[in-house]
């Protein structure tokens, strides 16, 4: 199985739907802080109200890019090209929850920075200039965190689709052998690295010798993925071999 086909568009319509949502949710926020701009304006139901849309257009998304993953593995793995009868409901319920999953995830996480930005600022709100005030909003809200929400969230997508396709795999009867792959090239992290080309046995004892407290924070986000990313807009991919399940197994 090689990376998502169209990845980087993928990635780009990701960013761009995300985009104009909080650019939407970023005037909005402007608009609420009212004149003279006071953050005491800005209520928790506000808060939550962005929160909550933004769960609902990345659950929307991230859906698509698991369907889209899963699709391709079973296509290129599975013998005929479609899954056994009666799979694919329990793929779709799973691709569901796992897009609601990390699109509530993301959302959250997002939004509380968000708010954290806007509060801790509320003086330089309060006494700036109409530019001060545009840097905190596009700070809190704004295309670098959108870049940086589509980049890792496709590839936690991207994955799961992986993961999906190992129900008609083992249906078909077939061994999986699953790796970790990069780019292979200079501009790979010192963490995904070494992980080129390991099996999923060898993860955990690679991560483990990682220097520094990214080979535990890339531990935990591994194993609550099930793979890739191993860290924010990390870009990497899992390839998946089947081969027959031998006679005495």
């Amino acid at each position: 199985m090689s990376e998502l086909a169209d990845r980087m568009g993928m990635e780009q319509d990701f960013a761009k739907r995300l985009s104009r949502l909080t650019a939407r949710q970023r005037r909005e926020l402007r608009e609420k802080l009212g004149t003279p701009p006071d953050v005491s304006r800005i209520t928790a139901a506000d808060w939550q109200r962005w929160e909550d849309e933004r769960r609902q257009e990345l659950t929307l998304i991230i859906l698509a890019i698991i369907l889209a993953s899963y699709r391709q593995h079973v296509a290129e793995l599975v013998p005929g090209g479609t899954a056994p009868e009666g799979i694919e409901a329990d793929v779709y319920r799973g691709a569901l929850a796992k897009a609601g999953s990390l699109a509530s995830e993301s959302a959250a996480s997002t939004m509380a920075t968000a708010r954290d930005i806007v509060t801790s600022s509320g003086e330089i709100i309060r006494t700036g200039t109409a530019a001060d005030i545009d840097g905190v909003l596009v700070s809190a809200l704004g295309p670098g965190r959108d870049s940086t929400t589509a980049i890792t969230v496709t590839t936690q997508a991207q994955t799961e689709g992986a993961n999906q396709s190992a129900i008609p795999l083992l249906a078909a009867g077939m061994n999986l052998v699953t790796r970790w792959y990069t780019q292979n090239d200079n501009d790979v992290c010192g963490i995904c690295d070494p992980l080129h080309g390991k099996s999923v046995d060898l993860w955990g004892p690679v991560l483990e010798n990682a220097l520094g407290p990214g080979g535990t924070r890339a531990i935990e986000s591994i194993v609550n993925n099930g793979g890739p990313p191993a860290h924010p807009r990390c870009r990497c991919w899992l390839e998946t071999k089947a081969e027959p399940r031998p006679a005495w197994s």
